[in-house]
């Protein structure tokens, strides 16, 4: 019979071990509340051996050009306590102004719009202890001003992002104006144009502790320590027009999306306006034989092409809502950006809005977070879904 030992009686340099093994500034503040011997363990973070990018990121400021700083966000899961019965779950993203005493931003999942409610109608104060809160994942943006992104900077990744990560290790990938890929790291005093293959990059991401960059023929590159191009993957078959990178099941996957290209097209915030998509395919890699393989169904997932990070979920953990589909936002110079869903098995497109079913998983908030009815401010100058 194996001898058992109370976790109390565990070696502290043990659990020092595994509280380093905890990315999420959540998780470890959560590790913290277990009792006081854990929470002397570790103090709070930061602490004296450790100095963590401060968010919003104050960039270099080039000449003609206002102060951009890298902001931050947050994707979570919350639920219920346990006892609440089935994991019923609302996805939220919250950004922190990084301003004394200014409260955390509640934002669009797929987009940097503010979600502002009715006033009355949403809690004031929301005490994480009161759920089970899991972090999905971060995503990261450069503005010159608040929700304005950055003309030239159309989407970054930023390595390391650890609670425990020192500011001074941290670099910002980039896809810079024409398509191509520049770096800046802490203290730089300005972006670097990586050189290599002269294609137009659409999408980047943070995979397995390093860089990826997807580009327009749908040939994936990871870029080295040395921050140079190295291609990762044979090119696509897909003829798309945009690709996105998401990760799903600790795999590589790119989703084609394909646009009608025959609109009118104009640029605001950083993002084209009037070009809608038609439809989307999607691929796995095969890293073990390099070849791309189509993916037909996703069953019980759902993918998420936000502005600024991808990312999917399992639908069954947020209450039934439907999976198998892809939400996305397209702008509109009627209705400004609006969330759509592509559906895998019909292949149709339609508004979130218009389909409770889809809406589910981004409003209404669960009668566990409001019990009443909770409309969004009719003063918002665009509808938020």
């Amino acid at each position: 019979m194996e001898n058992t030992i109370p976790w109390s009686d565990l070696p502290k340099e043990l659990w020092w071990m595994i509280a380093k093994r905890l990315d999420a500034l959540t998780d470890v503040r959560r590790f913290r509340s277990v009792c006081s011997s854990w929470r002397s363990l570790i103090p709070p973070l930061p602490h004296r051996d450790n100095n963590p990018p401060l968010f919003p990121l104050k960039l270099p400021l080039l000449p003609s050009q206002k102060h951009a700083f890298v902001t931050q966000s947050t994707l979570y899961r919350l639920q219920p306590p346990e006892e609440s019965g089935p994991a019923v779950g609302w996805l939220v993203k919250l950004e922190e102004s990084g301003e004394p005493g200014r409260r955390l931003r509640l934002l669009s999942p797929l987009s940097k719009q503010p979600i502002k409610y009715k006033p009355g109608a949403f809690p004031n104060v929301l005490n994480t202890l009161d759920f089970r809160v899991t972090e999905i994942g971060k995503e990261y943006a450069v503005e010159v001003d608040e929700g304005v992104n950055l003309r030239c900077v159309a989407k970054v990744a930023l390595f390391p992002d650890s609670a425990w990560a020192d500011a001074g290790e941290c670099a910002v990938v980039g896809i810079l104006e024409g398509g191509k890929l520049g770096y800046w790291r802490y203290g730089d005093e300005g972006w670097s144009v990586i050189e290599g293959r002269g294609c137009h990059f659409d999408d980047v991401m943070v995979y397995k502790g390093q860089f990826y960059a997807v580009d327009r023929l749908g040939t994936v590159s990871w870029i080295d320590p040395s921050f140079q191009v190295v291609q990762f993957s044979p090119p696509m078959c897909g003829g798309g027009d945009r690709k996105h990178l998401v990760e799903l099941g600790g795999d590589l996957y790119v989703v084609d999306r394909y646009l009608d290209v025959g609109g009118v097209t104009r640029f605001w915030n950083n993002r084209e306006v009037g070009l809608e998509a038609v439809g989307f395919r999607v691929y796995r890699l095969d890293q073990e034989w390099g070849k791309w393989d189509e993916v037909r169904t996703l069953d019980g997932v759902a993918l998420f092409l936000g502005d600024h990070s991808c990312f999917s979920v399992s639908v069954q953990e947020f209450g039934g809502c439907v999976g198998n589909c892809i939400y996305f936002t397209e702008l509109n110079d009627f209705y400004g950006a609006k969330v759509h869903v592509f559906c895998m098995e019909d292949h149709s497109i339609k508004r979130a809005a218009f389909s409770p079913d889809y809406l589910r998983i981004l409003w209404p908030p669960p009668a566990w977070i409001t019990p009443s009815p909770c409309p969004l401010d009719p003063k918002n100058m665009w509808p938020v879904f």
